[in-house]
């Protein structure tokens, strides 16, 4: 008991000193409030002036970790008066303490007005088990309102929380420091393209005595950024938690009074033993349960592949997906089965065990989906993993599987999956990481067949086939509406155009390109003396480039190659003249990236018109983003152009 005693006053002292670094309400300045705009980003509805996170173990608090946060925001537009309000989540037996929070307001007369929260207005709510929600609304507040608020979460958990530099709005300054005993040893990583200012690793050293051992020393952490601008998504990029710049903590190990070390930081070995008990939740060796359900037919197929084939079918059509990625309750396959519904580990560890049971070579992949994040490949994180296919070795050949979704042909996954590399569960030889692809590009060609008729209108045929992602794209969208509401959805985008007959051809032939139909009516109810012009590019339309930003510090991150091929013949009548076609066009991506051309002909009554633009690549970094935001607006300028005819006088 004497020995605690000691190192409790000692570790006080520490403690006492470290708290010291934690900022008080009250940085306020009159400048502040009266600031209109931020010189650095006059778009910027809110700036934040300053935060600060300070990590240490309380002595108040049974040397629990204590963070004290600080926070001061200036609200510029209405559009910010959201973050007056301020939700807090503690998990279990976590607690918030000294929660303080004022609004400083100009008035009229150009003095400032203080509005405290008073605490009857701190609610706590028990979301679930494991999560409590603290909520305050800073009051009085308009535009111009300043915002200041602390407060401090003690935890009995040695884990500390992600700080995110960077946010949705821009900030001027923000902090994070901490003091960490020398025998607690945490992997750090600084996530992001934004480099620190401040970035210092102190040893102190004497900083702890413990009896009959002798000194130890304390890390004390201080990262910082200024002027940091606000982290703005946009189309086609990965999880924002790969690239908006944060610094993330990760407990490796601690050494013991006895300098025993424990570690939790684990090797892949244990951390895949990890995922077959807790992941797979140790439904891999089920192979002679679904042995007994699948059908003789199926078994008694000569080919691997074609035997293969007929398992995922059986399993795609036996289980209805209940839109959960893992289940919260254990997992059982037998009564899964049974119920013909389940999550994606659920389903996919079905078809795993029916491979097994027919002899293919084959093994669970677990992997991060793109919403979800990269898995770091420095050390293991385990609970990183949200998702789980099948991989199948046939021949020469390697075949991912993902049987949740109806619409997906063997040998895809769902685009969610397409993150990069997965780890490939191998219980024998041990596992590894492999790069996930798309098995085929994506693609939509378009055949156009119009005639300009007595009553002034272009008719004719339309053929559109789509492949890969496009084709189970459009078999869903074809299957969960009416044929009246698809083809009234295309009219609608595209008021001169009216659809006859319609045919769709292998909508169920997952395997094949989808082939759709069309008996096609354009108008122009703006023709005047017979005068006429069309615009034929309403398949695949591309209305708003995706790409505004000026600059882009994080890759375009398209899942899978793509093309799109368009080919127009149009006849016009004999006492017409063609005023004005479309322009050729030439245009190719830096690095092999891609390609757009437009060739167009006009020759005794037929105008030719073929366009063609294609992304090679999966993923283009920033350095090309400039290039391929101009390759975006010369389609959209393409497709905006028109036909122009006119009778002969």
């Amino acid at each position: 008991m004497k020995k605690i005693t000691l190192l409790l006053l000692l570790i006080s002292t520490i403690t006492f000193s470290q708290k010291k670094r934690s900022t008080l309400i009250g940085q306020v300045s009159s400048e502040e409030v009266k600031m209109k705009v931020y010189e650095k980003d006059s778009t910027a509805n809110a700036v934040v002036l300053y935060e600060h996170a300070n990590v240490y173990l309380d002595e108040k608090h049974d040397l629990d970790y204590r963070t004290d946060y600080y926070h001061k925001i200036k609200l510029i537009r209405k559009e910010s008066f959201d973050r007056a309000t301020v939700k807090v989540l503690l998990a279990n037996k976590e607690r918030i303490v000294g929660v303080k929070a004022l609004s400083y307001t100009l008035n009229e007369g150009g003095s400032i007005k203080k509005t405290y929260v008073s605490g009857k207005n701190i609610f706590k709510k028990k979301l679930n088990e494991y999560w409590t929600e603290v909520t305050f609304t800073i009051p009085n507040i308009k535009e111009g309102s300043v915002i200041e608020y602390v407060y401090s979460i003690v935890s009995p958990y040695s884990s500390i929380d992600d700080w995110y530099f960077q946010s949705e709005i821009p900030k001027v300054k923000s902090d994070f420091t901490a003091a960490i005993l020398g025998n607690y040893e945490y992997n750090v990583a600084i996530v992001g393209f934004l480099t620190l200012d401040r970035n210092t690793a102190k040893e102190k050293k004497g900083c702890v005595y413990i009896a009959g051992i002798g000194d130890g020393a304390c890390s004390l952490l201080t990262y910082g950024m200024d002027d940091i601008p606000a982290f703005k998504e946009e189309d086609y990029m990965l999880s924002k938690e790969n690239f908006i710049s944060k610094i993330t903590f990760e407990l490796s190990s601690i050494t013991n009074t006895d300098s025993t070390v424990k570690r939790f930081t684990k090797k892949w070995e244990d951390a895949d033993k990890t995922l077959r008990l807790r992941l797979l939740d140790g439904q891999v060796s089920k192979k002679n349960f679904f042995k007994k359900q699948l059908p003789e037919t199926i078994l008694n197929e000569n080919s691997d592949l074609d035997k293969a084939k007929k398992i995922f079918k059986f399993i795609q059509n036996h289980f209805n997906w209940n839109s959960k990625y893992f289940s919260s309750k254990k997992i059982n396959l037998r009564q899964s089965f049974a119920e013909k519904t389940g999550s994606v580990g659920v389903i996919n560890l079905a078809l795993y065990n029916s491979l097994q049971a027919a002899g293919i070579k084959s093994y669970p992949v677990v992997l991060s989906t793109r919403a979800n994040g990269i898995p770091p490949d420095l050390f293991p994180v385990v609970s990183i993993f949200n998702y789980v296919i099948v991989k199948a070795e046939i021949g020469a050949k390697t075949y991912f599987l993902d049987a949740t979704d109806k619409y997906l042909g063997f040998g895809q996954v769902d685009f969610q999956c397409l993150n990069g590399k997965v780890r490939v569960l191998d219980f024998d030889k041990g596992s590894y990481w492999e790069d996930l692809k798309a098995n085929q590009i994506s693609s939509r060609n378009t055949r156009l067949n119009l005639t300009l008729n007595s009553e002034n209108a272009f008719v004719g045929t339309m053929r559109a086939t789509s492949m890969g992602y496009r084709a189970s794209n459009k078999r869903e969208e074809v299957d969960t509406r009416s044929e009246e509401q698809y083809l009234e959805k295309i009219e609608t985008q595209n008021p001169y155009l009216e659809i006859g007959k319609y045919t769709i051809v292998d909508e169920n032939k997952l395997d094949k390109p989808l082939k759709e139909n069309f008996e096609v009516e354009f108008f122009d109810d703006s023709a005047e003396n017979g005068f006429q012009r069309i615009n034929p590019f309403f398949d695949n339309r591309i209305s708003e480039n995706p790409f505004k930003l000026k600059e882009r510090n994080y890759p375009v991150d398209f899942g899978v190659p793509f093309s799109y091929s368009y080919l127009l013949k149009l006849s016009v009548p004999s006492n017409y003249q063609v005023v004005k076609i479309p322009e050729n066009l030439d245009v190719k991506l830096p690095n092999n990236g891609g390609i757009l051309m437009v060739k167009t002909q006009e020759k005794d009554g037929q105008v030719n018109i073929f366009m063609r633009y294609v992304l090679n690549k999966r993923e283009y970094n920033s350095s090309e983003y400039q290039k391929l935001k101009e390759f975006f607006n010369k389609i959209i300028e393409v497709q905006n152009s028109y036909i122009e005819i006119k009778p002969i006088n």
